[in-house]
């Protein structure tokens, strides 16, 4: 509590007749006045912090939390020159890239599976081309192996129970030993255009 100054009593009208009992009920007087308004601008203030709190722990209880991405991956250099210089390739595109599990190296298999929860975007193919997996058809294509070797693949699409998924089949045993492609290994899976020709190229990570 602050102490009493001659400011506090500019509004006091002595009288003439005032004895010392009088000053000293002014003072308490005095005293009161200042304490109350002393009182009633604390509880002010804090109402306002109060206030300030409860809108701040609402705008963060309602504010969206900051979703951190991870980069989008790049195609890398060696195999977009090999693509676009050597191949004349155009319209590059990630469709997935993916940890490889037993089920992917198992010669027994003998397929690469695409599940489509995992692709990254299904615009690399056409109008056509989706009809025609639709409609149970494989589509040959060019694959680039990891060795940079040009592999022919049949692409395809699987309907499952739980989910559906594109597939890679032919040749895909020789793929997997040529480049030493084993289970924990990280693969991305382009797509490329050439003269419209749907292509593919496997990068290992």
């Amino acid at each position: 509590m602050e102490l009493l100054t001659s400011e506090d009593f500019n509004n006091t009208r002595i009288q003439p007749e005032w004895t010392a009992m009088d000053y000293l009920l002014e003072v308490v007087r005095v005293d009161q006045e200042k304490m109350q308004e002393q009182t009633f601008m604390n509880e002010k203030k804090n109402g306002r912090l109060k206030r300030k709190r409860r809108i701040q722990e609402e705008n963060s209880k309602n504010k969206r939390p900051i979703t951190s991405y991870p980069p989008k991956p790049l195609m890398p250099e060696g195999l977009k020159q090999h693509i676009v210089e050597n191949m004349g390739g155009s319209n590059c595109v990630l469709v997935i890239q993916k940890q490889l599990f037993f089920s992917d190296v198992n010669p027994q298999a003998s397929r690469l599976l695409i599940p489509f929860s995992q692709v990254e975007s299904r615009e690399f193919l056409n109008e056509s081309e989706v009809e025609r997996l639709k409609n149970k058809e494989a589509i040959q294509a060019c694959l680039v192996e990891p060795s940079m070797e040009e592999t022919e693949i049949n692409f395809k699409w699987w309907d499952m129970r739980k989910n559906s998924m594109y597939v890679i089949t032919t040749s895909w045993n020789s793929i997997v030993k040529n480049n030493r492609l084993k289970v924990e290994d990280i693969v991305q899976l382009w797509s490329f255009r050439v003269d419209s020709t749907l292509c593919f190229a496997l990068q290992k990570l």
